[in-house]
């Protein structure tokens, strides 16, 4: 039987085709030859500008898909208004698995209509997996108690990521209820999420007035004047974020009138004297001898707080112009007659913003 081998006839110099999958779609002349056309530069740039604006689409599908499920369904199931206090109970549909919402009297801010409120209590329980039911109490300055408020009810309650364990904190859950009824058995709120915005220059995300208290009240020439200790935290969205505070100069307002004032320390060239050393995110300041005139058993709404605080950061540090309105003060008197302030309900939060320099102090 014969035999033939199978030889390969493909000439040495020839090159095996390239897979389909490598081949260019075009491929443009050398420029010594000839210079490329319109289309020719289309067909090139097509597969770059088609992964640019695929990317682009494909965040954009996954943002409106996180911020619909950012929106909390909440409505108030009851309403109820006594001569001390004002409760409203809510009913809230989890609305992502990525956030859940922190239930807490010191972190939550409330507000009806122009009227100052403190929140005394915030309590909450699952009541399936889907819903938790909250309720709020809280006080709010004299004004309307009849059935019909005439007012809208606003509540910020903090939002934090569920995975992560050193950014906790996402953003706040924006509620709002309108034309509130007393005795109503159910009314759809409005809500809305706020993300977070760090702060350009330090991780700090808000500040807070936490505490007040008042003591030594004296009578002298129809003037009361007393000791006021006031503090101020600052919170980070960062869980291990070290932050301190020290105060440079503060006053101590009633409505508009300056009663009590702290001034800076300055050595014999101008320069600040930091003499308050403090590795604490909070301050604290007192005020000697402050005015306080016709507090005997009353609660009075207007004292505002004006600072300027110097606030470091692990990487960075600055000067930060702070402002504490509206701040509830509950006085007492006790069987010897003497005089007590402190801070009605949580804490309060605090407006601020960057300085440049301390030239204005």
């Amino acid at each position: 039987m014969a035999y033939q081998a199978n030889f390969d006839t493909t000439p040495a110099s020839s090159v095996a085709p390239r897979p389909w999958w490598s081949r260019p779609m075009m491929t443009v002349p050398p420029i010594s030859e000839r210079k490329s056309t319109c289309k020719e530069m289309a067909v090139m740039c097509a597969p770059c500008c088609g992964g640019f604006f695929t990317i682009v689409l494909v965040f954009l599908i996954f943002s409106s898909i996180n911020d619909a499920h950012s929106h909390a369904k909440i409505s108030l199931q009851s309403f109820a208004v006594s001569s001390a206090t004002w409760q409203g109970d809510f009913l809230v549909k989890i609305p992502s698995s990525r956030y859940s919402i922190y239930y807490d009297g010191d972190d939550a801010s409330v507000s009806l209509g122009s009227r100052n409120v403190a929140v005394l209590n915030i309590t909450s329980r699952r009541v399936s997996r889907d819903h938790t039911a909250f309720s709020l109490t809280f006080v709010a300055e004299e004004g309307n108690r009849s059935d019909v408020v005439s007012e809208d009810l606003d509540i910020k309650l903090v939002a934090k990521h569920k995975r992560y364990e050193d950014y906790d904190k996402a953003g706040e859950f924006n509620i709002r209820c309108q034309n509130l009824t007393r005795g109503r058995e159910k009314i759809i709120c409005d809500s809305s999420f706020t993300d977070l915005k760090l702060f350009s220059l330090i991780t700090l995300r808000e500040l807070f007035a936490h505490s007040v208290s008042v003591s030594n009240v004296t009578n002298a020439a129809n003037v009361s004047t007393a000791d006021w200790r006031t503090g101020l935290v600052a919170k980070s969205p960062v869980t291990r974020c070290k932050l301190s505070l020290h105060t440079v100069t503060s006053r101590l307002l009633r409505g508009d009138e300056v009663i009590s004032q702290v001034s800076p320390s300055l050595d014999d060239f101008g320069r600040l004297v930091t003499t308050e050393k403090n590795d604490e995110p909070v301050t604290i300041v007192d005020f000697k001898h402050a005015v306080t005139s016709g507090v005997n058993g009353s609660v009075v709404w207007d004292y505002r707080v004006e600072s300027v605080v110097g606030l470091k950061a692990e990487f960075a540090h600055g000067f930060l112009s702070v402002i504490c309105s509206g701040i509830p003060v509950k006085f007492t008197t006790d069987a010897a007659g003497n005089v007590f302030g402190s801070l009605l309900g949580g804490m309060r939060r605090c407006g601020y913003s960057l300085r440049d320099n301390l030239n204005s102090v």
